[in-house]
C-alpha cells in the first residue's frame, strides 16, 4: 500500500524534458495484528493462524460466538444494537473469518463502532439511516444478475463477457453484498433464492452453453467465493473453460484473498493455479485473480505472501474491486472512484457500471 505525502519533482525525463511527478509515494509497513489481544484467542498458536481448517473453524457465526471471542472488550449497548440489526435489517446472515475480525479496532466499543470493516461486515442497527434504510433504487438482484442466465448461475450480459456464479457461499458474508438474494442463508429480512439444479449438473450445462457460444472470449468464475469450492472441483471447471477456443480471459473472483489469505497459502491450492496458469500460457489465456479489499489496514504481511503467491503461480495479476460506497456512514461517504458523494448516486458511479460489486 502506498500514501501520498506531497507534490515533489521526479528525474524521469518525458518527450519535453524532466516529467513532473505530483506525489511522493512512502510504502506503508504491512502489520498483522496481534490475535492474541482478543480473550478468545489469547491461546492460539501461530500455526493454529495460518491454518485455513482452523481460521474456518472458528469463524464468528453469531453473536454468542462474538461474545466468546471479545470477552469484556465490548459494552452491552453494542450487542443489542447488533441483536437488533439481525432481527430486523440484516440482509445477511454474520459470518466473519479471524482474519477480518483481527483487523478491526477493538481498542474500545466506540473504535469498534467507527471501524471501517466492522461496519460492513458486523452492521448494527444504529449505522442505518432513519430517512433512508435502503437505495432508493435497491432490488433483492440489485444487478439484476438472475434475469440475465443463459442457463442456471451463468449471467450472459454483454456480448463477449459472462459471470458464472458456481456456488452460493462464501468464507464471509458482507454486509454490502449486492448478491444477497442468493449467497448465505435466509435472514428475518431476505428469504434466500436457491440454485435447484445439482452443482456438477449445472456446471457442465455452463460450459455446454460456453461451446456452443463462441462470441464469449470473458468468463468471470465467482459465486459465491471461488475458495469455497472445493480446490479439484474449481480447478476442473478452469482446466475446463482453457479448453474452449474463443475464451481469452478467465477472472477469479475471491474475496478470501484478504478475508482467508490462509486458503491461498495451501500448498495443494498454489499447486493447481500452476497447473492452470502453465496451461493457460500455453493456450494464450490469460488468467487474473480479482479480491475487495475496502480498507488498508485489511492488507497484512498473510494478505501479501497470498498475493505474491499467487503471481508466483503466473497468472496475469491481483486486482482489487474496493470502493468506500461499500461502507455504510452518516454523513455519506464520497466514492473512492467518482469522488462524488455515494447519495447523490442513487443508480451507480458515473466513471464504473456498478459501485462496490
Amino acid at each position: 500500500m502506498t500514501t501520498a505525502l506531497h507534490s515533489q519533482p521526479d528525474t524521469a525525463r518525458g518527450p519535453g524534458g524532466p516529467a513532473e511527478q505530483p506525489y511522493a509515494y512512502r510504502r506503508r509497513p504491512l502489520v498483522e495484528p496481534d490475535w492474541r489481544r482478543l480473550p478468545g484467542w489469547r491461546d492460539v498458536t501461530t500455526a493454529e493462524w495460518e491454518s485455513a481448517q482452523w481460521q474456518r473453524a472458528h469463524c464468528v457465526k453469531n453473536i454468542r460466538q462474538l461474545r466468546q471471542v471479545m470477552g469484556g472488550l465490548l459494552d452491552e449497548s453494542f450487542y443489542a444494537d447488533l441483536q437488533r440489526d439481525q432481527d430486523e435489517r440484516a440482509t445477511m446472515s454474520m459470518l466473519v473469518t479471524p482474519q477480518m475480525l483481527n483487523t478491526m479496532d477493538t481498542a474500545s466499543t466506540e473504535a469498534f463502532y467507527a471501524d471501517p470493516v466492522r461496519r460492513y461486515m458486523i452492521p448494527v442497527f444504529s449505522d442505518r439511516r432513519t430517512d433512508w434504510p435502503s437505495h432508493p433504487r435497491a432490488t433483492r438482484d440489485s444487478l439484476h444478475e438472475a434475469e440475465m442466465w443463459a442457463v442456471e448461475g451463468l449471467t450472459h450480459r454483454y456480448p463477449t463477457k459472462v459471470l458464472a456464479e458456481l456456488l452460493p457461499t462464501c468464507p464471509q458474508y458482507c454486509g454490502h453484498c449486492t448478491r444477497m438474494d442468493l449467497v448465505g442463508n435466509s435472514t428475518p429480512a431476505v428469504d434466500k433464492h436457491r440454485f435447484t439444479v445439482r452443482p456438477p449438473d449445472r456446471h457442465q450445462a455452463m460450459l455446454d452453453y460456453l461451446r456452443r457460444t463462441p462470441t464469449v472470449r470473458d468468463v468471470v468464475v465467482s459465486g459465491g467465493d471461488v475458495a469455497n469450492l472445493p480446490w479439484p472441483r474449481l480447478e476442473s471447471f478452469v482446466d475446463a473453460l482453457l479448453d474452449i477456443d474463443g475464451i481469452r480471459d478467465i477472472r477469479l473472483a475471491t474475496k478470501a484473498l484478504m478475508g482467508l489469505p490462509q486458503h491461498w497459502l495451501q500448498d495443494d491450492v498454489r499447486a493447481g493455479m500452476e497447473r492452470l496458469a502453465a496451461k493457460a500460457h500455453r493456450r494464450g489465456v490469460q488468467i487474473a485473480v480479482h479480491t475487495h479489499v475496502n480498507a488498508a489496514r485489511s492488507v497484512t504481511p498473510l494478505v501479501a505472501r497470498a498475493a505474491r503467491g499467487l503471481l508466483d503461480t503466473g497468472i496475469r495479476d491481483v486486482r482489487n474491486q474496493g470502493c468506500c460506497c461499500a461502507v455504510s456512514t452518516t454523513p455519506p461517504p464520497h466514492c473512492s472512484t467518482c469522488r462524488s458523494p455515494c447519495s447523490t448516486r442513487p443508480g451507480s458511479c458515473p466513471t464504473t457500471s456498478t459501485c462496490a460489486t
